[in-house]
């Protein structure tokens, strides 16, 4: 089973957000003693902290992280937001997705086509190739799913905005996230041909 998701759409006010969440260890030792995060960015290391943050503390994220963001951001308010709300205060903890070197690997080549090319959000290549070809191609024939996003280079800002998924009925890149059946993450930021200081972010998860 494969499945693919691009975000949806949002305005909000370009400001820092502030917040105070203590770091977790165990999150932080994880990402510094695996070989396939040894290079990652500074900011793609961080967007897997915060996905495995939100998988092993989704109330803690709902109190410390997005209420403080909806708060301070009131205009990404929405029906979209209130149901993760309500998810994030009834789910159980997920499992740790761990760093995996081909599917960073994999992100990375899409993130860099898709980037350098200045191409629209899309899982099939500039070349023609579907997101199915791509992963029979990388040999991830199985359980594989990918989340595409457009913004700035900010990891915590891109997790809360694809957990949010405003717009997308499907909430597609939520359940990526937060699926507990998914055992492997990879993933990739490339600066966007002419569209100065935005980014696609490229991820990919693996349930086996």
């Amino acid at each position: 089973m494969t499945n693919a998701n691009s975000q949806g759409s949002v305005s909000f006010i370009d400001k820092d957000f502030i917040y105070s969440s203590a770091r977790d260890p165990e999150i932080d030792s994880m990402l510094s003693n695996s070989e396939a995060c040894k290079k990652l960015s500074p900011q793609e290391k961080e967007t897997i902290y915060w996905i495995n943050f939100v998988r092993k503390e989704p109330k803690r994220f709902n109190s410390e992280i997005l209420t403080p963001f909806l708060k301070q951001f009131p205009e990404v308010k929405s029906s979209y937001s209130r149901s993760l709300l309500h998810e994030l205060s009834s789910i159980p903890p997920a499992p740790v997705l761990l760093p995996h070197k081909k599917l960073n690997e994999v992100a990375a080549k899409h993130a860099k086509d898709l980037g350098s090319t200045g191409s629209t959000i899309s899982h099939s290549s500039s070349y023609g190739a579907s997101f199915q070809e791509r992963m029979n191609q990388a040999g991830l024939t199985n359980c594989v799913a990918e989340n595409v996003y457009e913004g700035k280079q900010q990891a915590l800002q891109a997790i809360i905005f694809l957990l949010i998924d405003n717009g997308v009925k499907n909430l597609g890149h939520r359940k990526n996230i937060l699926s507990p059946d998914n055992k492997y993450i990879g993933l990739s930021f490339y600066p966007i041909k002419n569209k100065k200081s935005f980014y696609f972010l490229v991820q990919n998860f693996l349930c086996e």
